[in-house]
């Protein structure tokens, strides 16, 4: 039976700014991965594909994907298929909020997940999620900075 999962989390930059973080290849692979390494590649545009590679700890896992909708600033959605999610692709549902001037509410929604990997994305999220907050807190950091 399919499951889905829901994170969420407070991010302490402005939704244009988190929307980037999730749409350019060279900041998604900064952070989409709960820990070790990422290679990104994505081509951001409905029917455009994501590829994500996640190493550490001696384990490679290559995810892949197509983009389903994108609504600048505030929704995305895409396929996510992995060893781990099954023989059909689950859906990954991306929603931003304004909150205030400088802080936006991520909301994911992971869906159609085989019962068996519900417990490991939805760990895998919040770690994903803390490391897009802390790389953000450094890119804040440094752009008062200069």
């Amino acid at each position: 039976m399919k499951q889905s999962i829901e994170v969420t989390r407070r991010l302490a930059a402005p939704i244009d700014e988190v929307f980037r973080w999730w749409t350019e290849s060279e900041l998604v692979g900064k952070w989409m991965a709960p820990i070790g390494d990422v290679r990104a590649s994505l081509d951001a545009r409905v029917g455009g594909s994501l590829k994500v590679v996640m190493s550490g700890q001696g384990v490679v896992i290559e995810h892949t994907g197509e983009f389903l909708e994108i609504d600048r600033p505030r929704r995305l959605a895409f396929t996510w298929k992995s060893r781990f999610t099954g023989d059909q692709p689950s859906i990954v549902t991306v929603e931003l909020e304004p909150d205030g001037d400088d802080a936006t509410l991520v909301r994911i929604v992971h869906a159609e997940l085989p019962e068996s990997a519900v417990v490991s994305h939805r760990d895998g999220w919040g770690g994903m999620l803390a490391r897009l907050e802390r790389e953000l807190g450094m890119e804040v950091r440094k752009s008062h900075a200069s």
